[in-house]
């Protein structure tokens, strides 16, 4: 019966300690480094949907990369949709991008936010809420976007 009892005792510290466990949703970038897209944050977050064969992903990268290194403050994320990491390698390389680029193998981010177009950007708040999104590479959708995280960050 002692036996039994430490046991019981032992399942439910173990049960107690994964329940108390806080699920996070992370992938590696291109640098090997874990990065954390969706939860509370301490800061805003910009998560951006491209793959390589988005042509408009191309021209958006780069000015995504600019106000990534003008905003250092600001949570930058690129999420790379291709079937095969060497579709997110080639942005990395080709643009030469150091924010980080996750690969969504399996798809869970993309299934997460739901992207009806390419590119897609989402601004998240540090509770993980999103605040603003907007799907392609038009420079009007862009600047609104610019003025809504700049007026945030301001805040």
């Amino acid at each position: 019966m002692d036996l039994l009892i430490r046991r019981i005792t032992l399942l439910l510290v173990v049960i107690a300690a994964l329940l108390s466990c806080r699920v996070t949703a992370e992938e590696l970038d291109q640098k090997g480094e874990v990065q954390i897209w969706n939860g509370s944050s301490e800061q805003y977050r910009v998560i951006d949907f491209a793959a390589a064969w988005c042509r408009p992903c191309w021209a958006a990268l780069p000015r995504l990369q600019r106000f990534a290194d003008a905003h250092p403050t600001l949570n930058v994320i690129v999420v790379s949709v291709d079937e095969r990491v060497e579709g997110r390698d080639k942005l990395v390389d080709a643009l030469g991008l150091t924010v980080p680029v996750v690969w969504d193998e399996e798809h869970r981010i993309a299934e997460h936010f739901r992207p009806t177009g390419m590119p897609a950007t989402f601004v998240l708040n540090p509770a993980g809420e999103i605040v603003f999104q907007h799907i392609g590479s038009g420079k009007d959708e862009w600047n609104e976007m610019v003025v809504f995280i700049d007026k945030l960050l301001r805040e």
